[in-house]
């Protein structure tokens, strides 16, 4: 009895799918081990070709994200709610963890020197150098990690949810709540289901290691400016194994002890340091650049998400707008499982809501602050922020920025390494929970199968570091990866769409809204103990269950 118990628990775990992932990433790791540079130009030309050639595509799946993410919000179908229940996470948690899983280390590096290329080499035709190239700077960066973005992950974490907590599709893969998109013949796992799920679990292996290879230097150099420790091997794989130590020990802890917990100590660590930069930094000149460039985000909106520049091919398109787009894709699925996890009891309403406005409100507030004072520091030859960008050097241009505060060369790098940790620890959880999930065909993924995941999300950048590899090929891999997601994202929009128009004829949505009702009239009559007794109250709520369970 025991050995057909554990065997029916192993069968729920797709082994053969995560043999057939790590040997292809080893495979990869021993290419870029004995031909590093005929690897990274061959991977390199393909990502190239790719694109430039499906560059207009992946515009278009970013807007239309946008249109139906907006319709979602704004529609009929805001009120169904995500599983019968309240949400499990406060409002402040559940925007700290879903904002930090999206924006990782790379919020923090990016914040400070972004600006710097789009004032060099401007989109919309430009002038380089320009007033109007460095006032609009900030705005593109808004843009380019806002909410035309973000909406992609909308779209997946609703679809996710749905499926799993309204349509009862047993397990978070990705790949089973396409295949139940598909209708019933494809219910069992397909080949599609299989490719699906691999594309997945290699794209998100690729791309948060190459997420932790990025934390690294800017964490290596707070260690440097605070304590001298030198730049080295030695310092970054020590970097890699103290972080992977605390979103490993957060993984363990599970989200509502481990994840939940540092999501809230980084986002109150984050405002005190935006806090202390805006008011002991320019204040007048960052919330005006603020504003400025908010504005112009506003304006040319459409301009800049469908922009493809078919005359003068400058490369900035496919440089940045395309190459976010395709970044964001690569990250969709795993955003979509850990925003469905997190999302139960949720309304359809508040999953956009908070997705596409909350969450690009606080990236706005990241790079708004962190990016208007970089531009200060150079304008007024205080730091040559471009200089050292171009170099390649953008955490020492960081840490040069926050030098001329008061507790620049203590305090705040202190923080800059807190924060790190903090922000990288929640992608980190999250794609070990997202990888768990999509190799586990129903009910809750093992711990170990969280901890194998975490392991091998540090054991990837440490191999690089450790060959003395570059970043660059893993992260293009990762970024490949995301074009079948062209694909998958708008078969999966179709699939949320039908499924709504469906369930909504029938009168499912109907009996889910009119559950809630119950439900907020339940607790007001409780709550009010002279009024109908809470028994009639419950009896209430428990027709409407009765009816729904119909």
């Amino acid at each position: 009895m025991e050995n057909n118990t554990k065997q029916k628990k192993n069968s729920d775990v797709e082994v053969g799918l995560i043999v057939v992932s790590v040997a292809i990433l080893v495979a990869f790791i021993i290419l870029m081990i004995f031909n590093p540079d005929g690897t990274l130009n061959a991977i390199t030309k393909f990502f190239n070709m790719m694109i430039t050639g499906l560059g207009p595509f992946f515009e278009i799946i970013a807007f239309v994200s946008f249109i139906v993410g907006l319709y979602l919000l704004f529609g009929k179908y805001g009120k169904v709610r995500l599983g019968n229940c309240k949400p499990e996470y406060s409002n402040f948690s559940y925007f700290s963890m879903m904002l930090l899983a999206s924006l990782a280390s790379a919020a923090l590096y990016w914040s400070f020197t972004e600006w710097a290329s789009y004032y060099q080499a401007p989109g919309l035709g430009m002038q380089p150098g320009s007033v109007e190239a460095i006032e609009s700077s900030l705005g593109y960066q808004f843009f380019h990690w806002g909410i035309v973005n973000q909406s992609m992950y909308t779209i997946m974490g609703v679809a996710i949810a749905y499926g799993v907590y309204v349509r009862k599709v047993p397990s978070f893969q990705t790949s089973a709540v396409c295949c139940a998109m598909l209708g019933e013949k494809a219910k069992g796992k397909s080949v599609i289901g299989k490719v699906i799920d691999f594309l997945v679990i290699f794209g998100v292996l690729g791309a948060l290691s190459s997420s932790l290879g990025l934390a690294v230097p800017l964490f290596t150099g707070g260690l440097n400016a605070l304590f001298g420790i030198p730049v080295n091997a030695v310092s970054q794989v020590g970097t890699i194994v103290f972080i992977a130590i605390v979103y490993s020990i957060t993984s363990f802890l599970g989200t509502k002890k481990g994840m939940q917990t540092i999501s809230n100590i980084a986002s109150v660590t984050c405002v005190i340091f935006l806090l202390f930069v805006l008011f002991a930094g320019p204040t007048t000149f960052i919330l005006k650049n603020i504003v400025n460039s908010f504005g112009h985000m506003i304006e040319k909106l459409p301009r800049m998400a469908l922009f493809t520049d078919p005359v003068n091919n400058t490369g900035f398109v496919e440089s940045w707008t395309v190459y976010f787009v395709a970044f964001y894709l690569n990250y969709v699925a795993m955003m979509g499982i850990f925003i469905a996890k997190v999302s139960k009891g949720r309304t359809i309403r508040e999953v956009a809501m908070y997705t596409m406005f909350i969450m690009t409100g606080g990236g706005i507030l990241i790079f708004g602050i962190n990016g208007s004072f970089s531009i200060f520091q150079h304008l007024h030859g205080l730091v040559d922020v471009i200089g050292l960008v171009t170099s390649g050097v953008g955490d020492v241009a960081i840490y040069s920025i926050l030098k001329t505060l008061p507790l620049g060369s203590t305090v705040l790098p202190f923080l800059i390494l807190v924060l790190v940790v903090g922000f990288v620890a929640p992608s980190m959880d999250s794609a070990s929970l997202a990888l768990a999930e999509t190799v586990t065909k129903r009910g809750t993924p093992k711990m170990a199968l969280r901890m194998f995941f975490c392991i091998l999300l540090a054991v990837i950048p440490l191999s690089i570091i450790l060959v003395g590899a570059e970043f660059t090929a893993i992260k293009n891999i990762a970024i490949i990866i995301s074009a079948p997601f062209l694909i998958i994202l708008a078969g999966t929009i179709l699939g949320l769409l039908k499924w709504l128009r469906h369930d909504d004829r029938i009168g499912l949505h109907a009996k889910i809204v009119a559950q809630q009702e119950a439900e907020m009239r339940a607790e007001a009559l409780a709550e009010d103990a002279g009024e109908v007794p809470v028994s009639e109250a419950e009896g209430e709520l428990q027709a409407v269950m009765a009816e729904q369970s119909e």
